[in-house]
């Protein structure tokens, strides 16, 4: 009796047997990325679940969101997919419970799946962004806070492990992502012109909107206006610099004015409110309709520019001129067309003004047989030839007396 009672008790210990489930962060989750608004279905985290000691059950998983009172603007839709063979793939019928909306820091999704003995599943969350700009520039992470988020109907025999919390990599909302480029024919040395100089190349560089890193969109770049800084050494040598023009380039590395570059817009000290000067440094903003007509960069395009200075007559000068990535500015703001921190800015090389001396004659050329085909010596050889003649007539009239 008691025999039998030992292994009855033996087989139900074996039927209560302990299941586990680990939780981690997927290595297929993506990096940090920055999307588009009105897109959908846009993957912002991978989780990777393991059962061990048998299959676990789960009931619901609670989602933990970062930046929250933003995220419910920004989101419309999050979706939790469960991969059930697993197959790497995420199908509709896979989809966890239905299509959530954030009301506060977590978001729940209540449907059943079962964690399969020594098998890897993957979770996938996606979401669907809204169209409100409100958004712009905001970054957003989903996580799995603690164990205690991962809903067992077979608890307490069955369990959670892992080191809690797994976080993925920020969403941040984007128009654009955009670079400074040093342009290919920016000046590289330092160069000196003369007074009056027109139109010297004084800049090159390219406004570059960056191909998103995956799984992200983006829009790209409609610029709404650049500002140019040019340095001078001292505060009274701001005087010497007459205008400054900027210009399409035409595809090379050459500065040419009027026959390659088309002019877009120039500006001059009397262009009150875009030609300003404080201290030695003036800033010369170019907007307007000459700008807002510019076709958009879009993604994965880059577009180059020319910066041409001109200056007066009869003042020295040196000077530099750059363009900083803050003072680019795209039509929807720096929080949706976002420059990259590096580089800066881009800067031309510096440039002396001066009343420079008058470079030496060339040698002149000489005709055949060494004899110089400067006209200007022709009356010379005709006085000698006249001599010659008067000469010889002196002497036969000479003759003839004697």
């Amino acid at each position: 009796m008691i025999v039998r009672l030992c292994l009855a008790l033996a087989a139900l210990a074996g039927g209560l047997s302990a299941a586990n489930v680990a939780v981690n962060l997927s290595g297929t989750t993506n990096p940090a990325f920055a999307n588009k608004l009105s897109d959908s279905d846009v993957q912002v985290v991978r989780f990777v679940m393991q059962a061990s000691g048998g299959d676990v059950n789960v009931s619901s998983v609670t989602l933990t969101v970062s930046n929250a009172t933003q995220a419910a603007v920004a989101f419309t839709g999050i979706k939790l997919f469960f991969d059930s063979e697993p197959n790497g793939t995420f199908d509709p019928g896979e989809q966890v419970g239905t299509t959530q909306t954030i009301a506060g820091a977590t978001v729940t999704f209540n449907g059943t799946f079962t964690v399969k003995n020594g098998l890897i599943h993957e979770l996938q969350v996606r979401v669907d962004i809204g169209a409100s700009t409100a958004v712009y520039g905001e970054a957003f992470q989903f996580s799995i806070a603690a164990g205690t988020d991962i809903g067992l109907p077979g608890a307490p025999t069955d369990t959670v492990s892992g080191a809690f919390p797994f976080t993925g990599n920020a969403l941040t909302i984007r128009n654009s992502v955009n670079q400074l480029v040093p342009g290919t024919g920016n000046p590289a040395s330092p160069r000196s012109v003369q007074h009056g100089s027109q139109n010297v190349a004084a800049l090159q560089f390219a406004l570059d909107s960056l191909v998103p890193v995956a799984p992200g969109e983006l829009v790209g770049l409609d610029l709404q206006s650049l500002a140019i800084s040019i340095t001078t050494q001292t505060a009274s040598q701001t005087a010497a610099v007459s205008a400054l023009a900027l210009w399409q380039d035409d595809g090379d590395a050459l500065f040419e004015p009027g026959s390659g570059e088309a002019l877009i817009l120039a500006r001059t000290p009397a262009d009150l409110g875009k030609w300003t000067a404080a201290g030695n440094v003036i800033t010369v903003t170019f907007d307007g309709a000459a700008i807002n007509v510019l076709p958009t960069i879009l993604t994965g395009q880059a577009r180059t520019f020319w910066v041409g200075i001109s200056f007066a007559g009869g003042a020295d000068c040196v000077c530099e001129v750059s363009v900083n990535r803050s003072n680019v500015q795209g039509s929807l703001g720096t929080a949706a067309d976002f420059f990259v921190t590096s580089p800066t800015a881009i800067t031309g090389n510096v440039i002396t003004v001066a009343n420079l001396p008058k470079p030496p004659a060339a040698p002149e050329a000489e005709g055949e047989g060494g004899c110089s085909t400067d006209t200007r010596q022709v009356p010379v050889f005709a006085l000698l030839i006249a001599a010659v003649a008067g000469f010889a007539s002196l002497r036969r009239a000479l003759k003839r007396k004697l």
